[in-house]
């Protein structure tokens, strides 16, 4: 990020910075260019850095748009814009909702549903909707997560509703009795020091068909680096799994033992805790299609912390820990961690009215 760039997004703390420095299309649309390429224009197709300007070339039919580029690599000569091939293209909004919409989810300790968001900016609920599931999908991080890493499972929703003619499902030998919730998966990677300024560990979370061993190992494989230090509890499928990385410890729950020395899960359980707070007191229901996407973006808000320092804190029973105080990255910042991973993720409308994700995977970062 240029030193600039930096200054320009750092002063943006207030409502009221950030609707001054959105207020022009033109100034928004070099806020977002020098998001997307901080090294200077990539063609999305072909991935050559040289390209030309077509909004001062005459077309027949008049003058291009502004912001319309041209690949200089005479085997594509691809013609892109900013949003081309991120979940921004083709959309009708101006970048100025798009950035107002990103500052004011990131601000948001938990997020905002669709409504709030639409009353806020003045579009549609559907249209507000569809934003929020656009800038979920550039929350998601693909490095592997490495280091210290807590696993746990959690349920997200309720349970079944009763009818009135069909009687609840047995105990016992009759069966186990069955449940609506969803199973998820949860992944949080400790940070690696506790100096001032270094940045919060990253988290995840999947959901998962069950809880079975060959579930777990899915995701496993597609979030954790194999040289990860895994904790976690006794479940059966941590236990099975526990061999395929460099060092396995478990604390027994069953048993009542939650933390040993360094060996806990606490964090995993924490960020659990913040996905169903988020879930319940934002959104109220998810659905399971777009649920990843859900957890994208609350895996994102969690990691945008750095450390502030250190404190002695009191336990209710008295007992004196050093305690780390964190400290929030502004959101205009965030909103430039977004951007920078913006290409290659693509995402459309259905004739249904819905979302389809068309790729997961950021290219020509």
């Amino acid at each position: 990020m240029s030193e600039t760039l930096s200054l320009v997004l750092e002063s943006i703390r207030t409502l009221d910075d950030m609707v001054l420095a959105f207020q022009s299309e033109d100034k928004c649309s070099q806020l977002v260019e020098s998001m997307v390429w901080p090294k200077g224009r990539i063609c999305p197709a072909c991935g050559y850095k040289h390209s030309i300007s077509l909004a001062d070339q005459d077309s027949g039919r008049g003058r291009l748009r502004p912001g319309l580029y041209q690949c200089s690599n005479s085997h594509c000569r691809f013609q892109f814009t900013v949003t081309t091939r991120t979940p921004l293209h083709a959309t009708k909004l101006p970048l100025q909702i798009w950035l107002k919409a990103m500052w004011l989810i990131l601000q948001s300790d938990k997020g905002l549903s669709s409504v709030r968001l639409a009353e806020a900016l003045g579009v549609s609920q559907p249209t507000a909707w569809r934003m929020g599931h656009a800038i979920r999908l550039l929350t998601a991080q693909e490095h592997l997560l490495d280091g210290t890493v807590e696993t746990d499972h959690f349920y997200l929703g309720g349970n079944p509703p009763k009818k009135r003619n069909v009687p609840p499902p047995g105990r016992g030998r009759k069966g186990k009795k069955k449940t609506a919730k969803t199973p998820i998966l949860s992944m949080v990677q400790r940070p690696q020091s506790t100096e001032v300024g270094s940045p919060a560990g990253h988290a995840r979370a999947s959901v998962v068909a069950d809880l079975s061993a060959v579930e777990a190992s899915r995701v496993f494989g597609q979030e954790l680096d194999l040289q990860a230090n895994l904790m976690s509890d006794d479940w059966t499928a941590f236990a099975a799994l526990g061999h395929n990385f460099s060092d396995h410890q478990t604390v027994n729950h069953s048993k009542d033992e939650y933390v040993r020395g360094a060996v806990h899960i606490n964090s995993s359980e924490g960020f659990s805790s913040r996905v169903r707070r988020t879930v319940s007191g934002v959104f109220h229901h998810i659905s399971t299609a777009h649920a990843d996407l859900y957890m994208h973006e609350i895996g994102f808000r969690w990691s945008q912390r750095v450390v502030k320092g250190q404190a002695v804190r009191q336990s209710r029973n008295g007992k004196k820990k050093l305690r780390t105080i964190w400290s929030r990255v502004p959101p205009a910042l965030q909103i430039a961690k977004l951007l920078r991973n913006a290409v290659g993720r693509q995402m459309r409308r259905t004739q249904q009215g819905g979302i389809s994700v068309r790729s997961e995977i950021a290219v020509f970062g």
